[in-house]
């Protein structure tokens, strides 16, 4: 990214009133309204720095998670947070700003566990850079993490600092199936509450059964050892076919389940609250996965959006619409908190950053 490139970032910055940032447009249902202005990054692409080494790296904000996973790969290192639609062209801004953490998270932790530091445009056009690009502590307020999620609405965002792990020599994947949820959500928690190391715990709704397929990594002298243990603590277990098994979580990475027509909901819940949730989705015809543990519903929704905002506003959750054409972005019971809300007037005063 040359000079001449950030000068007419900012002339944009400071010619318009309300902004909406964005990268590779991959999340096709977080788009600004008509009204407001949009800045595209997706140029603003490439890597700065990597010390394979010091297992960091820092990179334009623009730049592919395809790029990134690929140069990582060649080191035998990976993002632990496992981030979602990179061969659909998903960009790290765009992973930051969204918080799309994929089925990783449940052995190593979401976004902001891995983010050190970022740079970016505020409303003035100025380039603020917060955090740092080594793993060590920074004094001062935690802007990185605070732009985990805020979808655009505290700056736009041009350079993310990563630190990344080394990858597993290998990966195995067993499945657990249960005739009924309770069964299935049972094994969740005692799998959960276990120290076997899990890489991703899934739990994914059938034909008349609820399976759980569980990943596990590291040395393949390990799996058995590993395998005999979760039998002893849940039963018999179906080892996936290892051809497969790789093929069936980048599936699950680029959302390639979702069937055609419907509209992608992430909603935030814990394992207590998925029955409830999953009765109300089941009797609506809907195909649907509960990630991390069950700590995120990814949802499949064939039907007005209206219906399922009503539904989550009543038992209190809410859900952000990531892919489809409907407008309604946020549904359910979000509502902006007291701490949003004081990060919002600090960071961004004249309300030049759009929320979505």
């Amino acid at each position: 990214m040359n000079n001449g490139h950030i000068e007419e970032i900012g002339e944009f910055i400071q010619s318009h009133s309300h902004i909406l940032a964005y990268g590779g447009k991959t999340k096709t249902a977080l788009k600004a309204p008509t009204e407001i202005a949009t800045l595209d990054l997706s140029e603003i692409s490439g890597v700065i720095e990597y010390e394979p080494s010091e297992y960091t790296f820092t990179a334009y904000a623009g730049t592919r998670l395809d790029e990134v996973n690929q140069m990582l790969a060649e080191n035998d290192q990976f993002l632990p947070f496992d981030p979602l639609l990179s061969e659909l062209g998903g960009t790290l801004g765009g992973t930051v700003a969204a918080n799309m953490n994929g089925p990783g998270r449940y052995r190593f932790g979401g976004i902001r566990d891995f983010v050190l530091g970022v740079k970016y445009f505020d409303y003035q056009a100025r380039l603020i850079r917060s955090g740092g690009k080594v793993v060590k502590n920074a004094a001062g307020f935690d802007i990185p993490k605070l732009m985990v999620g805020s979808l655009g609405s505290f700056g736009a965002l041009v350079e993310l600092s990563f630190k990344v792990f080394p990858s597993p020599a290998e990966y195995t994947t067993v499945i657990s199936s249960h005739p009924t949820l309770r069964s299935a959500l049972d094994c969740l928690v005692r799998l959960s509450t276990s120290p076997i190391e899990i890489y991703c715990l899934e739990l994914e709704p059938g034909d008349n059964r609820y399976l759980l397929r569980i990943r596990l990594g590291g040395f393949r002298e390990q799996f058995t050892n590993r395998i005999e243990r979760l039998k002893q603590l849940i039963g018999d277990l179906e080892i996936m076919d290892s051809n497969k098994e790789e093929n069936y979580w980048r599936k699950i990475r680029e959302f390639q389940w979702l069937p055609d027509d419907t509209s992608l909901i992430k909603i935030p819940l814990t394992p207590k609250l998925v029955p409830k949730l999953d009765k109300f989705l089941e009797a609506n015809d809907t195909v649907r996965r509960y990630s991390a543990g069950a700590n995120i519903a990814w949802v499949a929704w064939p039907h007005q959006i209206d219906n399922l905002h009503h539904y989550l506003k009543s038992e209190n959750l809410a859900g952000l619409t990531i892919l489809g054409s409907t407008d309604q972005n946020r549904i359910g019971a979000w509502e902006p908190g007291v701490f949003y809300q004081r990060v919002k007037e600090a960071l961004d005063p004249s309300g030049k950053w759009a929320t979505v």
